[in-house]
């Protein structure tokens, strides 16, 4: 398991974040409070679900609430850009990052899925090692060798 940090969601969360940010910065005071605070807090709830998808067991179900989150800040932003609340160019940026998290999500979500229909999700406390992939190469081969055993033809 990679550090969530190092991960291209992560980073595409971050980047999505840090720009909402500098965007209600700029927005007018009426709707900085409560609207850009909402979008503000929307994003960062983004962030941590990277972190708890990427510790918890049950990958799939907080991938997919990511994807509905993806969508309501999509919607928060099209919302803005209407309004003239943001430029088309800067909204152009978000929903390209946004686009690109959704993509993220639902790979990791499908793989999350496959995973879980062939049994290979971790138990608690199983650690790399122990599945063969921290081994060297023959214990990769080996390991791999008893999961193609393993599967129904």
């Amino acid at each position: 398991m990679a550090l969530h940090t190092d991960t291209e969601i992560y980073k595409a969360t971050y980047a999505l974040c840090q720009l909402v940010t500098q965007l209600v910065a700029s927005m007018p005071r009426n709707y900085k409070a409560d609207f850009g605070a909402d979008l503000r807090r929307d994003c960062m709830r983004l962030v941590r679900r990277v972190y708890e998808a990427n510790t918890s067991d049950d990958k799939a179900g907080i991938l997919q609430r990511m994807r509905q989150e993806v969508e309501s800040i999509n919607l928060s932003l099209r919302l803005s850009v209407d309004l003239r609340l943001v430029s088309r160019g800067q909204y152009a940026r978000a929903i390209e990052i946004t686009a690109s998290i959704g993509k993220q999500a639902s790979g990791w979500q499908k793989h999350a899925e496959r995973a879980l229909d062939a049994g290979l999700s971790r138990q608690s406390g199983q650690c790399a090692i122990e599945s063969g992939r921290a081994a060297a190469p023959k214990g990769h081969r080996q390991a791999q060798q008893g999961y193609r055993r393993q599967q129904p033809q």
